[in-house]
């Protein structure tokens, strides 16, 4: 086994409050707000390869969150961290999928923001 899957395969030493809320939430919240300020001011190379660093940022977080599961007072929690963070990886991969897609049209019908 090579030292990348030693290091995915083996138990984080994080809290899980941290990587979840902080890493997880705040953080991808940030970029995606960022990613749709740019939505109408960039290419559509750019913003795909925007889409895609959200991607795996995003993955990045789900084997993060999975490696620290454990790291809390009771186990419910960190099942419960798990579940969201697979169905937040689901929905980020979905929503960034349609968004590209409705960048390469932008052009057309520019998306609004309130500011």
């Amino acid at each position: 086994m090579s030292k990348l899957q030693q290091w995915l395969n083996s138990q984080g030493s994080t809290a899980l409050w941290v990587v979840f809320w902080l890493y997880g939430v705040v953080l991808s919240n940030l970029l995606f707000g960022l990613i749709l300020v740019a939505f109408n001011k960039v290419a559509p190379s750019l913003f795909g390869l925007m889409l895609l660093g959200f991607v795996a940022y995003t993955a990045c977080m789900l084997n993060a969150v999975w490696r620290n599961a454990d790291n809390v007072s009771d186990l419910i929690y960190g099942q419960i961290a798990r579940f969201l963070t697979v169905a937040w990886s689901i929905n980020a991969v979905l929503v960034s999928g349609f968004l590209f897609l409705s960048h390469l049209n932008a052009m057309a019908f520019p998306l609004p923001l309130p500011f």
